[in-house]
């Protein structure tokens, strides 16, 4: 539990050795169940995508998915019979995880898991049967402008953060953005205020977040397959944690959340499996001219 530590390894077991209730914030990106490895070739940066229940889920998880958590493996089998046994698996792989993530969480805390098209609708099924539905406060659009077009649908540029409280005590500090509309037409149902150029005002945050992607060429890009800017997250860790909060990301892929935790004042705990993960981390706090000591807990081998 101690400030700035990634633990590496399989993040169910350190999650496991987390104490109930210690977690202010969880923000994540987990995998999508893509179906195929994100991999970089310049760094070795990656991950696998694709998922069984022999390789990714023990025996043990599935007794207690299905034993302990019915809600949960009743999501799984419609999965299976939807989607097929990959799809399952990665619930199943992903359902423990979340499990453990709702345990950890303070009674004021969060949950910002960010997903896609791939298996969001079917997570988002997960969420419900674990913190129950009343508790989903938002689906967040993060809209983005990268390239690419088809000629046989819309072109595909979002993704979805899920955000669920523990219980309805939780931390939230409301966000305003700029709103060409609350100036124009003289919107009274939110508040504003006259923004510094005089032709802007400040609107209540809605729940679609345009937010540029990140690009290869950019100072912030590390060469992580799916980096996330530090703009969303700090967004994410502004409106749902208080200076001093503890921040977990479980996986923390290229540290973003991390980085965007120590650049607010939170302290934070990271996760990741990829052996080149601490590096990373201290190479873009080293970036952001952040001068701090990174604790690296390693997990022991199995058996």
């Amino acid at each position: 539990m101690k400030n700035r530590t990634l633990f590496q390894g399989d993040n169910l077991r350190f999650l496991r050795a987390l104490p109930s209730d210690s977690i202010q914030l969880i923000a994540t990106d987990p995998p999508f169940n893509k179906r195929r490895d994100f991999f970089a070739a310049e760094n070795g940066a990656g991950f696998r995508d694709r998922w069984s229940w022999e390789r990714d889920v023990a025996a043990e998880g599935v007794d207690i998915l299905r034993a302990a958590h019915p809600a949960l493996w009743a999501v799984i089998e419609a999965a299976r019979l939807g989607q097929g046994e990959g799809m399952s698996a990665y619930l199943g792989w992903l359902g423990l995880r979340l499990l453990e993530m709702h345990r950890v969480l303070h009674p004021t805390g969060s949950l910002f898991l960010h997903i896609d098209r791939s298996a969001g609708a079917y997570v988002k099924l997960l969420l419900d049967a674990i913190f129950g539905p009343e508790r989903c406060r938002n689906e967040i659009v993060w809209l983005y402008k990268t390239g690419g077009a088809s000629k046989r649908w819309f072109s595909r540029k979002h993704d979805i953060i899920l955000f669920y409280s523990k219980t309805d005590a939780y931390t939230f500090h409301p966000q305003r953005e700029k709103s060409y509309l609350a100036h124009r037409y003289g919107f009274s149902n939110i508040e504003v205020e006259q923004d510094a150029d005089g032709y802007y005002r400040l609107a209540a945050m809605r729940d679609v977040w345009d937010i540029p992607a990140l690009r290869g060429n950019q100072a912030e890009a590390v060469g992580y397959p799916t980096q996330k800017p530090l703009a969303l997250y700090e967004r994410i860790i502004r409106a749902a944690s208080n200076p001093g909060d503890l921040v977990l990301d479980p996986f923390c892929g290229s540290g973003t959340t991390a980085v965007a935790a120590e650049r607010l004042g939170r302290r934070w705990l990271v996760m990741d499996i990829w052996d080149g993960a601490f590096a990373m981390l201290r190479q873009r706090l080293e970036a952001q001219r952040l001068d701090v000591n990174v604790r690296l807990l390693r997990d022991a081998p199995a058996g």
